[in-house]
């Protein structure tokens, strides 16, 4: 289970980098969420995993487990990066109750409600997080 402190955070943090964008910009301009794999991995996954996915984020000690460092994936499987495997921690749709909770929010159904009215979908934003934790990968 998460603990409301953090849980405010995770779901905080774009809100307050769109508060902070419309103040910088005029009022005719709205915001758009972030789209490309590093925005989106600086506005979701950052706080915990770091700027640079090596697991040590502001938050990481917080958390009951220590965050994964995101950059060792493909070395932890056998040198391939595991796209589907990501994604469906990402997305969190496929997870079996019977294996407990987990602490990293379920980003699919927030990319889903922020595509919504937008021109970019989720799926879009799903492959260029997916795209971007791949090309951070230790070789």
């Amino acid at each position: 289970m998460v603990p409301r402190s953090l849980l405010f955070l995770f779901l905080a943090a774009p809100l307050v980098a769109q508060q902070a964008a419309s103040n910088s910009r005029e009022s005719s301009q709205t915001y758009h969420p972030p789209v490309s794999g590093p925005k989106l991995y600086q506005a979701y996954c950052a706080v915990c995993h770091g700027s640079d996915g090596k697991g040590d984020g502001p938050a990481a000690a917080t958390l009951k487990t220590w965050p994964s460092d995101l950059t060792t994936i493909a070395k932890r499987h056998d040198g391939n990066f595991p796209v589907l495997h990501v994604a469906e921690k990402i997305e969190g749709d496929n997870m079996v109750g019977a294996h407990g909770s987990r602490e990293m929010p379920l980003w699919g159904p927030v990319f889903r409600s922020i595509a919504h009215g937008h021109d970019d979908s989720a799926q879009r934003r799903m492959n260029n997080l997916l795209t971007y934790l791949e090309s951070i990968q230790e070789k």
